[in-house]
């Protein structure tokens, strides 16, 4: 009889490539001679050190022994001088987190810069930082040392943001180095004028989220308009509304040609802004609003200009953005994969029934609600519909309640997820993954369930709560309890 010790190194190569996680490394090294020659590499692909006592990482010498191995690096707190000191030939992603300063910015500047310029295969450089700092050597050493910078990624940081400091001014021309930019923090392009002096054009895909309350965005509008190759574009503001006259203005000049993802935050743009920017975009795939006056004017346009591209729309909290609508995009995008709106009609579904084009959707998160006259020719249309989408892998039918005069919610009637409803039409979607009916009144039996497990072999996420009786709601819980799945969500589709 073979084992596995016998296998040749190039198959024990590809096994190591699916050990999940630095335990399970850990703990195959440990099984035997051949497996901690062949494995051991791996525990230094990634490397994270601390001034946490529980988590400190290696030692300085015996990183810089393994430091050909390392591929990935984290360094948290602010360290001995002896770790910034260290050359990592593959070194591809750079991790900078500070929590709190125990000695001088300056010195935490000086450190990172020379760590810099010691691996110039870094890539990726990530900073989070919640203290106060000012770095303008580290900024500099990026734009001088780094061979082909692609992503940078900040979150937490208070930089400063007066224009004639010297670190606003390097942090900017740090950004002109990097494909890819995930910005989250004080509104640095909103209230400072850096970034004026530097070019962009090798920037394709922006994050931006402000934290902060500045008192304009038009500095930060006309830094997107010199970041003329953007091909994503996904712009949040915490604190207040975003904006959109300047950025409607420079639609219509033809700024992003390349432009195929964009993503709005809450925005106080209005349909017609919103149609104009809709109106000048070159075809999208991904578009998504989280809150703002879309109507009729940006909806045209988003019909004749974007339905035969997209593949991912998400306005779930858009009450602007009608039943007609979201029924007409199921109907006319044949490329739609993930779809997220706040509600459909079925009585809108049957007149007059379409079938959807969207065949190739995976995800699926809007709550149907049916008036009490409509009976079962709705749900059964509804059923027949929904099972037709083979592809599916995550339906969320969910209710968001609305609020009454009296500020109490109000919760309306939606269709039985029931075998004696239609729900035996849905035995094509053995992709399914998850299913969630939060607050949408369901009144599902022991039968039900039984018939989802089944037919849905993949399900792993479940709503808790699908059954008025609290006898049946305890045994569905044990059910899918006992089955595996939980309650939480299984996928993030950004």
């Amino acid at each position: 009889m073979r084992h596995i010790t016998d296998l040749p190194s190039e198959v024990l190569t590809v096994i190591g490539a699916f050990l999940p996680c630095r335990n399970s490394i850990h703990s195959t090294v440990l099984t035997c001679k051949l497996f901690h020659e062949h494995f051991s590499h791996l525990l230094w692909k990634v490397v994270a050190v601390s001034t946490n006592d529980f988590n400190p990482g290696p030692d300085p010498t015996s990183l810089k022994a393994h430091a050909h191995l390392v591929h990935a690096l984290c360094y948290e707190g602010h360290l001995p001088r002896e770790y910034y000191n260290i050359s990592f030939p593959r070194l591809t992603s750079l991790h900078l987190w500070i929590n709190g300063i125990k000695s001088s910015s300056q010195a935490l500047d000086t450190d990172w810069s020379i760590l810099v310029m010691l691996n110039h295969t870094v890539r990726d450089v990530e900073v989070l930082a919640y203290t106060p700092i000012s770095l303008v050597d580290f900024w500099s050493a990026i734009v001088m040392s780094l061979y082909s910078p692609r992503r940078l990624t900040i979150s937490g940081t208070q930089l400063s943001v007066t224009i004639d400091d010297e670190d606003t001014k390097a942090f900017w021309r740090a950004c002109g180095q990097f494909e890819e930019i995930n910005y989250k923090g004080r509104d640095l392009a909103a209230t400072s004028r850096g970034f004026i002096d530097n070019d962009y054009s090798q920037l394709k895909r922006l994050r931006y989220k402000s934290t902060d309350f500045p008192p304009h965005a038009t500095g930060q509008v006309d830094w997107i308009g010199k970041c003329c190759n953007l091909t994503q574009f996904r712009w949040q503001c915490e604190l207040r509304l975003i904006p959109l006259q300047r950025f409607a203005d420079l639609a219509q000049m033809s700024t992003w040609p390349l432009l195929e993802d964009f993503r709005l935050g809450k925005t106080s743009g209005t349909d017609e802004q919103l149609g104009v920017i809709l109106g000048h975009l070159p075809p999208l795939k991904h578009w998504k609003l989280k809150s703002g006056s879309f109507g009729p004017l940006a909806f045209d346009q988003l019909r004749s200009r974007h339905f035969d591209r997209l593949t991912t729309l998400r306005m779930p909290k858009v009450g602007t953005f009608t039943s007609h609508m979201a029924l007409e995009t199921l109907s006319h995008c044949p490329q739609l994969e993930v779809f997220e709106a706040c509600r459909i009609s079925l009585e809108d579904l049957s007149l007059p029934p379409r079938p959807w084009a969207c065949r190739r959707l995976r995800r699926l998160a809007v709550f149907f609600t049916i008036a009490s006259n409509q009976g079962d020719r709705a749900e059964t249309l509804f059923f027949e519909q929904l099972s037709r989408l083979e592809q599916l892998e995550d339906i969320d039918v969910s209710q968001t309640p609305r609020l009454g005069s009296d500020y109490k919610s109000i919760f309306e009637p939606a269709p039985q997820w029931r075998l004696d409803h239609g729900l035996s039409r849905l035995s094509t979607l053995s992709r399914l993954r998850s299913f969630k009916c939060d607050r949408a009144m369901q009144d599902m039996r022991m039968e039900d369930v039984e018939w989802m497990l089944v037919h849905w072999p993949l399900l792993r996420v479940f709503s808790r709560r699908v059954s008025l009786d609290k006898e049946a709601q305890r045994l569905i819980t044990t059910l899918i309890e006992e089955r595996g799945c939980n309650t939480g969500p299984l996928f993030t589709y950004e």
